[in-house]
């Protein structure tokens, strides 16, 4: 058991050193990773990245489905027309460095849709709980997708976007669903 403390503790030393932060910081950052379950602290053995189960994968999806399509009607109902042209523009950023074949900018700019989405949604809880759906959809995604899957369409936030621009409640309700069931069908 004192060994395995001392493991840890040599751990988060190497955090610590290597990033120049105190351990208190990493610590604090291990906790915060674990409450929103992208990590799991075991007692004297260390940190360690969680390995949801099937079932809590479709139940985060069911969640997702759920929160977006109020989000989307929320948008609908009180968004103003800068803040949705602002969510178009991210959903074209996305498609052109899809295009351009820069992997990184079309994951940053996809999660950013769904967070900039839950933003202009207006309320801040709803935000924090997508927000928190988003991280553990992409710890999902990392474990479970399928070789050769391309599980968060570009055109489909397009689609998203230009349904919500044009005020159109059931086919931007419906294009999320789909985006949502899409993404989900392409985990192993």
């Amino acid at each position: 058991v004192d060994q395995a403390h001392e493991a840890v503790v040599q751990h988060r030393d190497a955090l610590a050193q290597a990033f120049e932060i105190s351990r208190t910081v990493i610590r604090k950052a291990l906790q915060r990773l674990a409450h929103e379950r992208l990590v799991e602290l075991v007692p004297n053995k260390g940190a360690f990245v969680a390995k949801p189960s099937a079932e809590e994968a479709r139940h985060v999806f069911e969640a997702r489905r759920a929160l977006e399509r109020v989000l989307v009607e929320r948008v609908i109902e009180t968004a103003s027309d800068k803040e949705i042209a602002a969510l178009v523009d991210t959903a074209r950023q996305e498609k052109k460095a899809a295009e351009k074949g820069d992997k990184e900018e079309r994951l940053k700019l996809s999660g950013a849709f769904h967070t900039q989405l839950a933003k202009i949604g207006g309320n801040p809880v709803l935000t924090d709980f997508l927000t928190e759906l988003v991280s553990r959809t992409s710890l999902i995604i990392a474990l479970y997708e399928s070789p050769g899957a391309v599980p968060c369409s570009h055109g489909e936030h397009l689609e998203i976007a230009t349904a919500i621009r044009q005020r159109n409640r059931a086919r931007a309700v419906q294009y999320m669903n789909h985006h949502l069931q899409h993404i989900e069908a392409q985990l192993d």
